[in-house]
């Protein structure tokens, strides 16, 4: 049998012939024919399986250990181009692939990370020192040899000696359970990226049962026994609902010292103790606070105004309940008039009109009952039958104001223990207002008997759709 090298050779002669041909009348065909028989049978001289090395095979599966180029691109499964309805996977010309997810062993490097708008974090999420734990080498009791994965080829390890440290990893069972190890860190190899650790006992950690490292568990710096500038660090939690900031941590169990910050729901504090917290309810807690603008509002978000005395009334000033742009915040003004305390009540209230019990702008919160009622008595309480007159009047104060001219309604009574010429003197007296003229006639019959008769006045003030009286009684002997 002729070797390949002269099939092949024998071949491209005839194929020259072929192509070189330019007499009229040649029969082309037939060798065109000729030649493709002879292709046949060179073919059917090859080895099927020497020639299967050289190809890729799509009717079953197959491996070649050479680099394979799919210059147009690449598709898996019946491919859909969506974010949102897509199927499939696809690797286009220009390097853009497109897969259903992904899962990556070791670590992920990108440049860019796009995400979408609305994005979660479950569990915690600390901020400080903190690695991923290769490999564990027992080296005794309770002390253990940990390899920290390096995320780069310079990457050292950031822990320190002293550290107190606690990593967790899911033990991925239907349980949803998650193992939890607190060690403290004895010394560094940073050369090697080594921690040798010891594991605290089970009564000093929070969960009461500590557990130790295990290949694959992400470890974070909680504080350091000893150097107190290590000692602080903050995260937020989902399953605790707040954000934290810890200070002078040297020990996985915290003690109420170490909560610096909690904005979220709060911890049970002793220092709560007492005070009305809704424990479900997210607070704002912290050691101190610097703050320019301070808006309260009620549960409805209404604001709460803030008192601010502004000792005794002054005409020319303007009064408010309001937003106060000078103190940037919601105010109420409160002032002191004629010994009592008022309230603005008004968004601005009228300047130069003073607060009084029946100004609509102000409400009296210190002497609001302080009303009193007074007899005045031109010739005093003595009255010498037949030889003097006397008049009758009254004064109604607030506090220090006379606020007669607002009473609405005044009413004098006179009481002898004569009952029908009390209710006679009663009758002729009903027209008389602010004053009473008392005379002889207006004694009763057995004076010169009892020498003694009593005038009450009584006086009644409307305030709006309410009324009220008050009575006082002068005797004249």
């Amino acid at each position: 049998m002729a070797d390949k090298n002269s099939i092949i050779s024998a071949l491209k002669a005839q194929a020259n012939i072929i192509k070189a041909e330019r007499k009229q009348h040649a029969n082309t065909a037939e060798r065109i024919g000729s030649m493709l028989l002879a292709i046949i049978d060179a073919l059917g001289l090859s080895d099927v399986d020497e020639l299967a090395k050289c190809f890729i095979r799509k009717d079953q599966p197959d491996s070649t250990t050479f680099l394979l180029k799919m210059l147009a691109g690449l598709e898996v499964g019946e491919y859909i181009n969506s974010m949102a309805e897509g199927k499939g996977a696809a690797i286009d010309a220009d390097g853009n692939a497109q897969f259903q997810s992904m899962e990556v062993r070791s670590s992920l490097k990108v440049l860019e990370v796009i995400m979408n708008r609305l994005s979660a974090v479950e569990g915690d999420f600390e901020f400080t020192e903190s690695g991923t734990i290769d490999k564990v080498t027992h080296q005794g009791e309770n002390v253990y040899l940990l390899d920290i994965r390096k995320r780069w080829d310079f990457d050292f390890t950031a822990f320190r000696e002293h550290d107190v440290v606690h990593g967790s990893i899911n033990t991925l069972l239907s349980d949803g359970s998650i193992l939890t190890s607190w060690f403290r860190v004895l010394s560094v190899d940073t050369s090697a990226n080594t921690l040798l650790v010891a594991t605290y006992p089970n009564d000093e950690v929070p969960e009461e049962v500590n557990v130790p490292p295990v290949t694959g568990m992400v470890i974070k710096r909680r504080g350091n026994a000893v150097d107190e500038s290590r000692q602080s660090c903050w995260y937020v939690s989902s399953y605790e609902g707040c954000i934290m900031y810890l200070e002078g941590v040297t020990k996985p169990i915290l003690e109420e010292s170490n909560y610096y910050l909690c904005l979220g729901k709060p911890k049970h504090l002793a220092l709560f103790n007492g005070l009305p917290i809704n424990y479900n309810h997210p607070y704002l807690f912290a050691r101190g606070a610097i703050i320019q603008d301070l808006l309260r509002v009620d549960w409805q978000g209404n604001p709460v105004y803030e008192i601010v005395d502004d000792g005794l009334w002054i005409s020319t000033k303007e009064y408010i309940r309001g937003y106060s742009q000078e103190l940037s915040k919601y105010i109420q003004h409160q002032v002191w008039y004629k010994s009592c305390c008022w309230r603005c009540v008004a968004d601005v209230a009228t300047v130069g009109t003073p607060p009084r019990w029946n100004n609509t702008q102000w409400v009296c919160v210190v002497g609001d009952s302080n009303f009193s009622l007074a007899i005045t008595t031109s010739k005093g309480r003595f009255f010498r039958f037949g030889q003097e007159y006397t008049t009758l009047g009254f004064v109604l104060s607030h506090g220090d104001m006379d606020i007669s001219v607002d009473a609405s309604q005044v009413e004098w009574t006179r009481e002898s223990g004569l009952t029908e010429e009390d209710l006679l003197w009663n009758v002729e007296h009903a027209d008389f207002a602010d004053t009473v003229n008392i005379t002889p006639a207006d004694m009763p019959s057995n004076w010169y008997d009892t020498r003694k008769v009593v005038f009450r006045c009584t006086v009644y003030l409307k305030d709006g759709e309410n009324t009220q009286s008050m009575t006082e009684e002068i005797t004249i002997n």
